[in-house]
């Protein structure tokens, strides 16, 4: 009783941990829930602590009474090279007002430094020889660019923001020596602020009545269901096969809609809605001892972008006009068309000694976007990733790991058509990733 009171009471510790972080922003898809995991490869297969309950739930039935708090610094610098093309909405009203228009043509490059801390938080209990459970509270997926007020792409986006929250519980249960499995809900919180400018500049602004840019806004978010389930097969004690999938989520979220006028006038709905569907994902990894200090690893996943074909705002709103006199956008699309991915990773254990494991990892992740589609929001390109990581055995209750990582994204071109301030961005972006965590075990 004494040892469950202290779990609970950690687990809720760690629990309001995460949810008082104010930067749950994952890059991409990598994967942030570990810091032991982002150190290797083989996460559906390598069952070495808590945080196998979001990987493969089914390795839950071979470890003890456990906590695991992770946290992962990532930094994610994006440059943007090209021109933009702003056309002043103000054109739209006809003579003579649109005499007066000011449109924007500029050239050059615009940067987003975007850092975020990502802490999870795991837990596994057995409850008998065959049956354990467990849950993981941590980030899943997510994007986060800024590129400031005074930008060029500013007219496309200046900044957006997503939060991201997948509360993972599990139940695991073992066949025999070999079959295990594992199943589980997925509540997935998701939320999304992005702002923009709109041209509303003219040359006369004392007769046309604005000066300078507007402001196109919206915030959003829900709350989303879906599962996820995991086999584990172990071929011999030194190899073991890992599959798991996670369904998709798709999350019709809702906020507000405002757009402020340069020269005052405010503009606000609170009846957006933006429906976001977050791909399934399934996972076939690997594990093999080599001898007792040496291991290796690897993993295939499959991603289902396809599933996003488009995002698609509804009740956007802006200033009335004379063809849409309430100012509510009934529908502003998104294109996307993203496509399914493998991504591949190989990785190794070594033990030094009872107190000392280091790790290693390559990893390759495909971008689902494409050259026609892809935005300043999300610029992605294909990844290249190394990973360094070590453990620290501190006692038979205590282990601490450490991870360095830097991902290599391939230069990608954009393609940016905003269907709110009409700008055209076109050109190339270059991002890299940098990463530093790390992770405590406790076993009870």
């Amino acid at each position: 009783m004494k040892r469950t009171s202290r779990m609970l009471q950690l687990s809720v510790l760690g629990l309001l941990g995460v949810l008082s972080s104010q930067a749950y922003t994952a890059g991409y898809k990598l994967e942030f829930q570990s810091a032991s995991v982002l150190a290797d490869a083989g996460e559906a297969a390598v069952v070495e602590d808590a945080g196998t309950n979001w990987y493969n739930p089914a390795g839950l039935v071979y470890l003890p009474l456990q906590v695991v708090l992770s946290s992962i610094d990532v930094y994610a610098p994006t440059k943007f090279t090209g021109s933009v093309n702003a056309p002043s909405t103000l054109n739209q009203f006809g003579p003579p007002i649109s005499d007066f228009a000011s449109n924007f043509t500029n050239s050059g490059t615009a940067s987003s430094h975007p850092n975020s801390v990502l802490p999870a938080m795991h837990l596994s209990a057995p409850l008998s020889s065959n049956v354990a459970l467990g849950v993981s509270v941590v980030p899943a997926w997510g994007f986060t660019e800024d590129y400031g007020e005074s930008s060029l792409l500013r007219y496309n986006l200046t900044r957006v923001y997503t939060k991201t929250l997948d509360i993972s519980p599990s139940v695991a249960w073992q066949l025999n020596n070999q079959w295990s499995f594992g199943i589980g809900p997925d509540f997935h919180y998701f939320s999304v602020e992005s702002k923009t400018h709109v041209r509303t500049e003219s040359t006369l602004p004392a007769v046309v009545g604005t000066v300078g840019d507007s402001i196109s806004r919206f915030t959003a978010d829900k709350w989303g269901f879906g599962g996820h389930a995991g086999i584990l097969y172990r071929i011999t004690d030194a190899t073991r096969v890992g599959l798991n999938y996670r369904s998709k989520l798709i999350m019709d979220l809702e906020g507000f809609s405002d757009f402020g006028l340069g020269q005052g006038g405010f503009f606000e709905t609170s009846q957006f809605r933006l429906p976001v569907t977050l791909p399934p994902t399934t996972t076939l990894s690997v594990y093999h001892d080599i001898t007792p200090c040496w291991a290796l690893m690897g993993t295939i996943a499959y991603d289902e972008w396809s599933t996003i074909k488009n995002y698609h705002g509804r009740n956007d709103i802006q200033p009335p006009t004379p063809t849409n006199h309430s100012g509510i956008l009934p529908n502003v699309t998104l294109p996307q068309n993203m496509s399914n991915t493998f991504d591949f990773s190989v990785g190794t254990h070594f033990k030094l000694n009872d107190k000392w494991m280091l790790r290693g990892s390559f990893k390759y992740e495909s971008t689902p976007t494409t050259s026609s589609f892809r935005d300043v929001d999300f610029p992605d390109g294909n990844k290249y990733g190394f990973q360094i990581g070590s453990r620290y055995q501190a006692n038979n209750k205590i282990a601490i790991d450490l991870i360095y990582g830097h991902v290599f994204v391939k230069t990608i071109h954009i393609n940016d058509v905003n269907p709110v301030s009409g700008a055209i961005a076109s050109g190339h972006s270059s991002t890299s990733i940098d990463l530093l965590g790390g992770q405590l075990v406790w076993s009870i």
